[in-house]
């Protein structure tokens, strides 16, 4: 009987051997994801940051505040970007403009009338045309967009224009 008593007790050691066994790496588990928690809150807080220091130090070398020659090689790429982006909003502007001179939608194409503020078809909010007046322009003198002489900044870069 001491036989069996032996191997019963060894097999619940064995047991409960095992069971603190997996205790313990559930825990390393847990302490381990909330550690990659706390990793990935403070990385995405730091690039926030950054990203804010990025946009100050872009400001002030647009403005001339700062003078440095590698921020000043990163600006101009950044420049060019906002040039692209500017394009683009303004093509999407102008075809939108023609959809809508075309009584279509401009998100869908469907037919809506001048007093409808929503597409029937899609539920896109439709605005009213206004007309563009033309207006005497010069280029920005950074960017070199046509903008219009009353402009006190760039419609495009967000630079300050002088006089």
């Amino acid at each position: 009987m001491s036989d069996i008593q032996t191997k019963i007790g060894g097999g619940l050691n064995k047991l409960q051997g095992s069971l603190q066994q997996g205790k313990q790496k559930l825990q390393t588990v847990q302490e381990i994801s909330q550690y990659r928690k706390v990793i990935q809150e403070n990385g995405e807080k730091r690039a926030s940051i950054i990203l804010a220091l990025g946009e100050a130090a872009f400001k002030k070398m647009r403005a001339g505040e700062l003078q440095d020659v590698e921020l000043h090689e990163l600006t101009q790429k950044v420049l060019q970007f906002d040039q692209e982006i500017f394009k683009a909003q303004k093509a999407v502007e102008k075809l939108a403009r023609q959809a809508k001179q075309e009584n279509g939608c401009p998100s869908c194409g469907a037919t809506v009338t001048e007093n409808d503020k929503f597409c029937g078809s899609c539920g896109q909010k439709v605005e009213a045309v206004h007309e563009l007046v033309d207006e005497e322009t010069e280029q920005c003198r950074v960017c070199e967009e046509e903008i219009p002489v009353s402009s006190k900044y760039c419609i495009c870069c967000g630079t300050q224009q002088v006089g």
